[in-house]
């Protein structure tokens, strides 16, 4: 299964400048962490809702999942992974990338 999708940047920054603790709220905290440190928060963290997306899109529905039961996390090398219900997924079982561009962010999800 596949699962894909895109989203505005400006969406997010909007949320980021004026209403944070609401947008704030949409992530897990290793992922906001992760967000903050990097130098367009606004970028990085629509890239991360877009493969959250990605993800409930290509395990729907098999799985009822619900947006926070879904991390996104990124290793030393920036390659993301999945983690599900507090469990990390085998990366032989689930694939995710994350793009950015001057107006959007989008990402994919496979499942294996």
């Amino acid at each position: 299964m596949i699962g894909i999708d895109i989203e505005n940047i400006s969406r997010i920054k909007n949320l980021y400048i004026n209403k944070r603790r609401l947008l704030e709220n949409m992530f897990n905290k290793s992922e906001w962490e992760y967000a903050v440190t990097k130098a367009n928060p606004s970028q990085t963290l629509t890239g991360i809702w877009c493969a959250k997306e990605a993800v409930l899109k290509a395990v729907y529905p098999s799985s009822q999942l619900f947006i926070k039961d879904i991390t996104i996390r990124h290793r030393d090398t920036g390659v993301p992974y999945v983690i599900i219900d507090g469990q990390e997924i085998a990366s032989e079982r689930i694939k995710v990338s994350i793009s950015h561009a001057k107006d959007y962010a989008t990402a994919v999800a496979i499942l294996l």
